[in-house]
């Protein structure tokens, strides 16, 4: 992939996630970022462990992050695997 090609996704991908989970992904503290069936995000600290961001994530963003993600890092989403575990070095 072309580094051109790689900034727009990466741009794609922080345009979709909008500021909240921008701002978690710019965090050292912060080791994930989990969606929940219920559609509520929850953030994983060094410091502090689990806990919920407080936040409901519409199905259609969660969906399109999550397909996006997928995407840049060559993995396979879907109703039968609906599990996606990634690194995102790039953006935070």
């Amino acid at each position: 992939m072309t580094t051109a090609a790689l900034d727009r996704r990466i741009q794609m991908l922080r345009t979709a996630m909008g500021p909240l989970i921008a701002a978690a992904l710019e965090d050292p503290d912060v080791v994930e970022i989990m969606l929940n069936p219920a559609r509520t995000l929850g953030v994983d600290r060094l410091s502090s462990g689990r806990a919920p961001m407080g936040v409901e994530m519409p199905e259609a963003d969660g969906e399109r992050i999550i397909r996006l993600v997928a995407a840049h890092v060559g993995a396979e989403v879907h109703r039968g695997q609906p599990l996606l575990s990634a690194e995102l070095p790039e953006t935070g």
